[in-house]
């Protein structure tokens, strides 16, 4: 339990805040995902109250399009807050300095000014991920909308389990001593079975299932690849496998 209230005190506002050792902070990543399920949870409870409410007022049916974009948007911008936008701001960071050489390209990593890489990825991580639970939310995929956040979460562990930190002292360092081979297969096998359950019980396709994991292997190797040429990782690529992750899981699963 102490680990589990670390992650959520880490990840999102739902804690306040904690002070905890290195060896805390390693027993906790396994609990990203669960995170993950809690924010889920969180946030399409908000849609659908939203939905709900929507679907009461006069004109709704000449208008449901713009009911479902309002309740996709709380859901995302929920999401953000509850998170306080850190994984965004990896996404921009890594976007921004992915091109340039090693020395180079960890100094635009810290450079807290958004350049044009940086913001167009997050408009494009953002629209798409947007559309997604739009369409999701008007085919009421509440189980989708859950599972996205864990998924994100997973990749964390899957990065930092395929690839080697910058600094072990950094966050990447303590992320990549709680995400052990044996952790990330556990969450790759959760992972699997997810899948297995939303093909069996769920309109999801067994080809779209396929290609989750295909697409998301690949996305991951990119990731560890790009660590591997500038020399690790930092918690800026975790940041960006989060969104990234997330954003393919809502875009996958479109039924």
């Amino acid at each position: 339990m102490t680990a589990f209230l670390n992650a959520l005190a880490f990840l999102t506002r739902l804690i306040p805040a904690r002070s905890y050792d290195e060896t805390d902070f390693a027993r906790c990543v396994p609990f990203f995902a669960p995170t993950g399920l809690v924010l889920g949870m969180l946030c399409t409870a908000a849609a659908i109250l939203t939905r709900t409410f929507m679907s009461t007022l006069s004109g709704f049916e000449n208008a449901r399009p713009l009911a479902f974009a309002l309740a996709a948007l709380l859901w995302l911008a929920l999401e953000i807050w509850l998170t306080r936008g850190l994984h965004w701001d990896g996404l921009a960071d890594l976007a921004d300095a992915a091109s340039s050489p090693a020395p180079r390209f960890w100094e635009i990593l810290k450079d807290s000014r958004l350049g044009v890489f940086g913001a167009l990825s997050l408009l494009l991580a953002f629209c798409g991920q947007w559309i997604s639970i739009a369409w999701h939310v008007a085919s009421c995929n509440w189980l989708l909308l859950i599972l996205a956040p864990a998924w994100g979460r997973a990749c964390v562990v899957w990065l930092a389990a395929a690839a080697h930190p910058h600094n072990p002292q950094s966050l990447g360092g303590l992320t990549k001593a709680g995400a052990s081979c044996r952790i990330a297969a556990l969450h790759a096998l959760a992972a699997l079975g997810a899948i297995i359950v939303l093909c069996a019980y769920s309109p999801l396709a067994w080809a779209q299932g396929l290609m989750l994991l295909a697409v998301q292997c690949w996305l991951i190797r990119v990731l560890a690849k790009l660590a591997s040429e500038k020399g690790g990782f930092s918690g800026d690529f975790l940041g960006a496998a989060i969104v990234l992750g997330q954003s393919w899981f809502l875009l996958a699963t479109l039924l």
